[in-house]
């Protein structure tokens, strides 16, 4: 099946939203040696030990996103404005246009609001610019497959779960705006 929406791939590790500002500090795999070393403390055996949904590396003066735990392609979904979206990550999808309706159905409402959904705050950089990377890649020398974003300023919040239905099996990250970067409290 031809798929129509801009799915970026990794190279096994996990995808990885940085802001504009943090990108050319992103060094990748550079000095990678084993992720399961925890002396290693290259950018890329940081993200991989993240081995949940949503979790936060480190990255020169501020921090990145991990879309980690499930090996699949994710691709940006926007919900029509500048402060909201979803990240969906193909696991298991017969036909691409089972996601956009699933992406308003209640029970991924429901699935999200849920108690076992996982929670993380992230903000962007003063740009709002942010970017879906593979996280082995070096942000001042993209190779694999990359999405620039252009969101609101400010702080999100972001909420991950698994989705299944007939034919779908995805897990969806929500991010919406919460609040303006100047309006963080102290």
């Amino acid at each position: 099946m031809k798929r129509t929406s801009n799915w970026i791939a990794t190279t096994g590790g996990p995808h990885l939203l940085i802001a504009d500002e943090q990108l050319p500090h992103w060094r990748g795999i550079e000095e990678w040696r084993d992720h399961r070393d925890p002396t290693d403390q290259s950018d890329y055996a940081r993200a991989c030990r993240i081995t949940t949904w949503l979790g936060s590396v480190l990255s020169n003066a501020g921090s990145a996103v991990a879309l980690s735990g499930d090996a699949g392609d994710v691709a940006w979904y926007a919900d029509g404005q500048d402060d909201r979206g979803f990240f969906v990550q193909w696991l298991g999808v017969d036909d691409e246009r089972l996601i956009e309706p699933a992406l308003h159905a209640p029970q991924l409402r429901q699935s999200l609001e849920s108690a076992d959904a996982e929670r993380l705050e992230f903000e962007t950089g003063p740009s709002g610019a942010m970017w879906l990377i593979d996280a082995s890649d070096r942000g001042e020398d993209l190779r694999s497959g990359h999405q620039a974003l252009a969101l609101r300023p400010g702080g999100y919040l972001a909420k991950a779960n698994y989705y299944r239905s007939t034919g779908l099996a995805i897990i969806v990250r929500e991010i919406c705006w919460i609040r303006s970067l100047s309006s963080k409290v102290s």
